[in-house]
């Protein structure tokens, strides 16, 4: 009875908030160093106060070591590492709520394709395609980081002008084509593509 009672309380310290949640997804894609916690912070755009207590109970639980007091990793040792990571790797890592939601602070979108981690897609060219005119550099990469702040991993990018798009689609171009045949959704497609 003493294991349950211990299992039943690591998992409570688990999911008790959306921050703790979005850590432990942090890590998971993330798994191979540590980061401190000034990085984390900056990377899920969250106050380093607000996530400070939630690494110390993810420690606490066993899932995160540390080689200081502000430097974090994942811990091969903990018991349930597997099955966190299968949980995390069942849900989409960014809701397609939230990037439509963030699409329109970029502007008039045409077609904004997701593909790779956020599919959970192995093989991927790039994860985002932006697709639209008069679009700013600075937007673009302004709705990158806050898609890689949801999805606590680093993402890769293309921002293509409509007449861009199709004439590279129309030429067969190696990339558009292993985007649009390789596993991918349309979250937004207004050139019903």
């Amino acid at each position: 009875m003493e294991g349950y009672y211990c299992a039943y309380m690591m998992f409570e310290q688990f999911f008790n908030s959306p921050i703790k949640a979005r850590l432990v997804k942090f890590f998971v894609y993330n798994h191979s160093k540590f980061f401190d916690i000034g990085d984390i912070a900056k990377r899920l755009e969250l106050s380093p106060v607000k996530i400070k207590t939630h690494l110390k109970e993810l420690k606490k639980a066993g899932f995160l070591k540390s080689k200081s007091a502000h430097s974090f990793s994942i811990s091969y040792k903990f018991p349930y590492l597997n099955e966190v990571k299968a949980l995390v790797l069942k849900f989409p890592p960014v809701s397609d709520e939230f990037l439509l939601q963030e699409a329109k602070k970029v502007g008039q979108i045409k077609l904004l394709i997701i593909a790779g981690v956020l599919v959970h897609a192995q093989k991927a060219r790039t994860e985002i395609v932006i697709v639209g005119d008069r679009i700013t550099e600075k937007k673009a990469e302004r709705f990158l980081r806050s898609a890689e702040a949801q999805a606590g991993k680093e993402l890769r990018y293309v921002l293509l002008t409509n007449e861009e798009f199709l004439y590279r689609k129309k030429m067969f171009d190696r990339f558009v084509l292993d985007v649009l045949e390789l596993p991918h959704k349309k979250v937004i497609n207004k050139l019903g593509i």
